[in-house]
């Protein structure tokens, strides 16, 4: 494996560049630098990019305690409250997420599928015909709508919007800015203090918002940061995948009426393909991270402790994904299942991602649905550029559409 240490680019560069085009910033150094290589983001810091399976691998099943992954998600995004379960590490961690996996498991999920089928069939009962537009926001709704209902019990549509407005309110502008150290010494006008305050009013916002209802019980169990937390990761997330398959589907109309011939059968075969196809192409998050707490050697290079690890799923898919691994072709998962070593959307290890069922129940439930219903057509023939918001790698034009009723076209 090649290893060496990235030069060329000033950090300044660097940043600006994985910022605008992630994926051709991570490939452009992967070319040049090997599988192991030094990247600077412009909240991360310098990290260290493992792009190579088989060390992903060592990183994600290796001790926690020499891993940390709640205090690398701190430094990634620290839009994230303290004290949550992406922020915890160690027994804290453990505990928190016994409490919260029935949540989001078992019962639960099959109590809320029939909610996920009439959220989706309200939402698109709204979309336009024959005109372009952003599916991306549509799904953003769609997919807290179904967040608020499983963890909250929130079911009317006005109180959903209240929520969404309470939620862009917590993530001023300036949000990302707090994981820039130095401007903690501004002390209450710094970045980091308007962010607690901002997440702040959330809590006391939310607490009026469920007063008398059932969600105010979950508030006061798990806390508001905490419900926060839930609620940014899990929503943003699903709708981003939802946004990509959607805009995959528009550009393979063949792949889409596959999935409306196998909806009128019994099996899932089709439909799993394109999601995990879709996940590997497109994995909604840019990173998985961890930081070092001690010196360690990951394929013969000497690590230091404090330092953070970066594996982005993108690189990872790419191993094993031969031919053409930049073209989506659910062909790929029609008689196999994807290969955990080489298929990361939901991270891996102790710390996969808590919300995984979750999101492939609502990528199996609402794209069936949307298909079923409209012929799709992408706006535009050049494919959407994936852009980041936060660390989600999002289609920085909205997945933009065009429907037409089944059998219009």
């Amino acid at each position: 494996m090649n290893v060496r240490r990235a030069g060329g680019p000033s950090a300044l560069t660097d940043a600006i560049s994985f910022q605008r085009a992630p994926l051709a910033a991570l490939r452009d150094r992967q070319r040049v630098h090997g599988d192991l290589f030094q990247l600077t983001s412009a909240f991360g810091g310098r990290m260290l990019v493992i792009g190579a399976p088989p060390v992903a691998r060592e990183v994600l099943s290796g001790p926690p305690e020499r891993y940390l992954a709640g205090a690398a998600n701190q430094r990634i995004l620290p839009v994230l409250p303290d004290g949550t379960l992406l922020t915890l590490d160690g027994s804290e961690h453990r505990v928190r997420r016994r409490l919260l996996t029935p949540l989001l498991h078992g019962a639960a999920l099959r109590g809320v599928t029939p909610a996920i089928r009439e959220l989706a069939e309200r939402e698109i009962s709204t979309w336009p015909l024959g005109r372009p537009f952003a599916v991306l926001p549509r799904m953003r709704s769609l997919a807290l709508g179904v967040a608020a209902r499983l963890l909250l019990g929130i079911e009317d549509g006005p109180t959903v919007l209240r929520l969404e407005t309470l939620l862009r309110s917590a993530l001023p502008p300036y949000s990302l800015l707090a994981g820039i150290e130095r401007l903690d010494r501004l002390g209450r006008a710094s970045p980091q203090a308007l962010a607690r305050r901002r997440r702040d009013e959330f809590g006391r916002q939310l607490t009026v918002l469920l007063r008398g209802h059932a969600g105010a019980g979950v508030i006061e169990r798990l806390g508001s940061d905490e419900v926060l937390a839930l609620l940014l990761a899990g929503h943003e997330t699903t709708a981003t995948a939802l946004a990509w398959a959607i805009d995959h589907l528009a550009r393979t109309p063949e792949v889409a009426d596959a999935l409306v011939r196998e909806r009128e059968g019994p099996g899932r075969t089709w439909l799993d393909a394109v999601i995990w196809e879709t996940l590997r192409l497109r994995p909604p998050l840019v990173d998985i991270v961890r930081r070092t707490t001690e010196p360690v050697t990951l394929d013969g290079r000497r690590v230091s402790a404090g330092t953070i690890l970066l594996i982005p799923p993108p690189l990872i898919h790419l191993h094993g994904a031969s031919p053409d691994p930049d073209r989506f072709d659910p062909r790929r998962f029609a008689a196999r299942r994807p290969d955990p070593a080489t298929w990361l959307p939901f991270g891996g290890g102790a710390r996969r991602c808590i919300g995984a069922s979750l999101a492939m129940l609502e990528l199996r439930e609402i794209l069936p649905t949307i298909v079923a219903r409209f012929r799709l057509r992408a706006h535009g023939s050049r494919p959407e550029r994936p852009t980041l918001r936060g660390t989600a790698l999002v289609p920085a034009g909205g997945a933009r559409v065009i429907l037409a009723e089944r059998g219009r076209w």
